[in-house]
């Protein structure tokens, strides 16, 4: 029986990436379309149509309300750094959750570039209608600005791994591309 491996990370310190800065979800979704009419690759360890689906889920946290499993401790940490506005800060590469809450963030391995796309319109589109009123499960409450501001900051930092030219993940032509 033949050995199944799984595929080497990436270190997403040491990887390239685009400097990006948004001001607003349709900014965010403005680049998305860009990058993904551009036959994107990533230099990081997810597909485009992964990263999308990943920021996607987060505007949908805030704007619909997603129980995520938090612990007290992360929830305590999360408001000390709101304090210290790291809710609004650029984010840098390679944080790594604890387990069970990586495991609830994952987007599916098997989307495709078009599906986490169209899931981002969606989400987007429901944000703008109606507000990112729901509390962030580690930074707790915030105002609109602060909210669109951290979904801004994600999208920045997750989006700097997904660059217009020819490729897909790692190097590897995208399915959906």
């Amino acid at each position: 029986m033949p050995f199944s491996q799984e595929p080497a990370k990436i270190n997403v310190k040491l990887s390239e990436r685009r400097d990006l800065h948004f001001d607003s979800l349709a900014e965010v979704l403005a680049d998305a379309e860009a990058t993904a009419a551009a036959s994107p690759r990533t230099t990081g360890n997810w597909s485009a149509g992964q990263v999308y689906h990943h920021v996607a889920f987060g505007i949908e946290m805030m704007s619909k309300g997603v129980d995520v499993p938090v612990t007290l401790r992360m929830k305590v940490f999360g408001r000390g750094l709101r304090l210290f506005g790291m809710h609004v800060k650029p984010i840098d590469p390679g944080i790594n959750p604890p387990a069970k809450v990586a495991a609830v963030f994952r987007p599916p391995d098997d989307v495709t570039l078009e599906a986490g796309l169209q899931k981002l319109r969606d989400e987007i589109a429901y944000a703008q209608e109606h507000g990112l009123t729901h509390p962030s499960p580690l930074f707790g409450r915030m105002s609109a600005d602060d909210a669109v501001a951290m979904q801004c900051r994600h999208a920045e930092l997750h989006f700097s791994f997904v660059h217009p030219g020819s490729g897909g993940a790692a190097g590897e032509a995208d399915p959906a591309a």
